[in-house]
């Protein structure tokens, strides 16, 4: 299925806005259930929020490149 540019930056938006707020929910999870440093905290905030970037590129230029 091919998507037109704008539907597609639409749906991917959407996806990489539902999945921030699950990681922000992970990480006060993480934060009010174990005794992990700030530093250490936000490290696994940052690598997660690549990880789904990473992802969403890939998966934009697998469609666009169609």
């Amino acid at each position: 299925m091919t998507y037109k540019p704008k539907t597609l930056t639409v749906k991917i938006s959407t996806v990489r806005d539902m999945t921030y707020k699950k990681i922000d929910d992970l990480v006060k999870d993480i934060k009010d259930n174990t005794s992990m440093s700030d530093h250490f905290i936000s490290k696994v905030d940052i690598n997660m929020k690549n990880a789904i970037n990473k992802i969403l590129n890939d998966y934009r230029y697998q469609e666009v490149n169609k």
